[in-house]
C-alpha cells in the first residue's frame, strides 16, 4: 500500500519531469545550454576535490609502499634473514603504480575534455 506521502512526492517527480521533457522540446539549445552549465558546475564542484584527495592520498601510499620496497630491496642485498626478492620487488612495483595512477588519471580526464556539447571543460585531477 503506497502512502499518502509517497503518491504525492511521485506525482511531484512525474509533474517535473513532463515539465522538462516540454521545455526541452520546445526550447532544446536552451535546455542544451543549462545542461551543459550544470555540468560543468558538478565536474569542477564536486569531481575536482575528490580527485584531488585521491590524488593526494595515491601519492602518499606510494612513497610509503616505494621506501618499504626498497628497504625490503635492501635487506635482500645485505642477506639479513634472507628475505625474497620478489617482495622488495612487488612493494617497488606497487609503489611505481601509486605514484604513477594520478598522472595517468590526468591524462584520461583529459581525452574527454571536448564532450560535452562542444564546450571545454575546465576539470582538471592534478593541478596544485
Amino acid at each position: 500500500m503506497i502512502s499518502n506521502k509517497n503518491k504525492l512526492l511521485v506525482g511531484d517527480v512525474i509533474t517535473g519531469l513532463a515539465i522538462a521533457a516540454l521545455f526541452t522540446m520546445v526550447a532544446p539549445e536552451v535546455a542544451a545550454q543549462g545542461f551543459n552549465e550544470a555540468v560543468n558546475k558538478a565536474q569542477n564542484n564536486v569531481a575536482e576535490p575528490f580527485a584531488r584527495a585521491v590524488s593526494y592520498i595515491s601519492y602518499v601510499m606510494g612513497a610509503v609502499m616505494m621506501v618499504a620496497g626498497i628497504s625490503d630491496l635492501r635487506k635482500h642485498a645485505q642477506g639479513t634473514g634472507d628475505p625474497p626478492l620478489n617482495k622488495g620487488l612487488g612493494k617497488t612495483g606497487a609503489g611505481a603504480a601509486f605514484l604513477a595512477a594520478p598522472f595517468v588519471a590526468g591524462m584520461l580526464l583529459k581525452t574527454g575534455e571536448t564532450t560535452v556539447g562542444g564546450q571545454q571543460s575546465n576539470f582538471t585531477a592534478i593541478t596544485f
